[in-house]
């Protein structure tokens, strides 16, 4: 295991705390083979929860947010329309407007 992998979760840089519970899940699906957090950045806002934002060549990008941030989080998958679909089952994905 890499050094700083934890459960699929690269602990490499920080991880906004009320992203937590989305990147265990994630980590918890098969058809997910890792999970980068990337960039935080100040946001204002309230809304806390993850946005689609496109797929990848290995997988899909989506953007977490928590009350004044956000962090890209960068999801390695083979079937990337799965983890969407738990994502969405699961209530952790926010509605674009």
């Amino acid at each position: 295991m890499a050094k700083y992998r934890q459960a699929k979760v690269k602990r490499q840089h920080h991880v906004l705390k009320e992203l937590e519970p989305q990147l265990r899940f994630l980590s918890s699906l098969p058809s997910v083979s890792g999970v980068i957090p990337g960039i935080i950045r100040p946001k204002s806002g309230s809304q806390i929860g993850l946005t689609f934002q496109y797929f990848t060549p290995s997988g899909l990008k989506l953007i977490g947010r928590s009350s004044g941030a956000a962090q890209e989080v960068f999801v390695i998958s083979q079937d990337p329309d799965k983890v969407l679909l738990s994502l969405q089952e699961q209530g952790y994905l926010i509605k674009k407007e």
